[in-house]
């Protein structure tokens, strides 16, 4: 009876931790795969301290006493586990993750580091007959702490996406060599881009033809993916949207694509929890 019921506690403690695994990526790519402003976000959020980290943490303390009693320990986990999971599915977030190659290769090593501490936990337990007890508490452990696991995963495959990002920013640079004749306009501000880029698009479509980039697109890694997938030869105006979150982030643009007209739209008091003042915004916009 215990064996099955710690079974299936370990399944619903894997699944809690696989969905909120997800979550996780996908904070950690609205924050551009940057672990200083996902941490930043994590302060501010104050997300390690929810309260479903909370009582999930002190579910795993009560089933590491020594004074706790298997049955009760693992329904508990198995309880908790569903109605993380259930919670979790059921949100709706504003921007969902998408799944690239690049939130696939973190994913991928976050599982693995996952399912490494899981199986060799659950190694130990089954020495004393408990193999799945210690590997349903492991696995609600890695729930709590699944921060750290995301953080982790993006700081081991760094030197790989640096590598891969180098040759995507050189293909691009090439391409746009190729293409001295083209027009590029840079628009960025604390609101009022996108719609600009738009209106822009519109009026100039009646002469020339233009490209501009799609959707959110306006980090340098959207900006490069633009100009290798959607970029003609045939184009003669490029409306590139730039968006920041830090100081460097539009000078980084400019230095990819060397627009020779500027729209700032406005400065405002967005990302100040990176910017950290106006002044900061300002400079940042002006770069353009």
């Amino acid at each position: 009876m215990i064996t099955i019921l710690s079974a299936i506690a370990a399944l619903l403690a894997i699944a809690c931790f696989f969905v909120e695994f997800r979550r996780d990526l996908m904070m950690l790519q609205q924050n551009s795969y940057r672990n200083e402003r996902y941490s930043r976000w994590l302060r501010a959020s104050q997300d390690t301290t929810s309260a479903m980290r909370l009582v999930s943490g002190a579910v795993v303390l009560a089933s590491m006493s020594t004074l706790s009693v298997p049955v009760v320990s693992m329904s508990l986990i198995a309880f908790v586990s569903a109605v993380n999971v259930i919670i979790l599915v059921r949100r709706r977030y504003k921007k969902p993750l998408v799944m690239t190659n690049r939130a696939w290769r973190i994913f991928s090593v976050m599982l693995i580091l996952a399912v490494v501490i899981v199986v060799s936990v659950g190694i130990v337990g089954w020495k004393y007959g408990k193999g799945f007890e210690y590997a349903a508490v492991a696995s609600l452990c890695v729930f709590c702490f699944s921060h750290l696991f995301s953080m982790s995963a993006n700081w081991l495959l760094k030197p790989v996406e640096k590598h891969i990002n180098n040759g995507y920013y050189k293909d691009a640079e090439r391409i746009l060599r190729s293409m001295p004749d083209l027009k590029i306009i840079g628009v960025t501000g604390s609101y009022g881009k996108t719609s600009t880029k738009h209106y822009l698009n519109r009026i100039l479509s009646e002469h020339f033809d233009v490209m501009m980039t799609p959707g959110s697109y306006n980090t340098t890694m959207g900006v490069i993916r633009t100009v290798r997938e959607y970029l003609k030869s045939y184009n003669e105006v490029f409306i590139v949207e730039m968006g920041a979150k830090q100081i460097g982030d539009i000078k980084e643009i400019c230095d990819l694509v060397h627009p020779s007209v500027g729209i700032v739209t406005a400065v405002g008091e967005q990302h100040l929890e990176s910017f950290r003042s106006i002044e900061n915004v300002q400079r940042t916009k002006f770069e353009l």
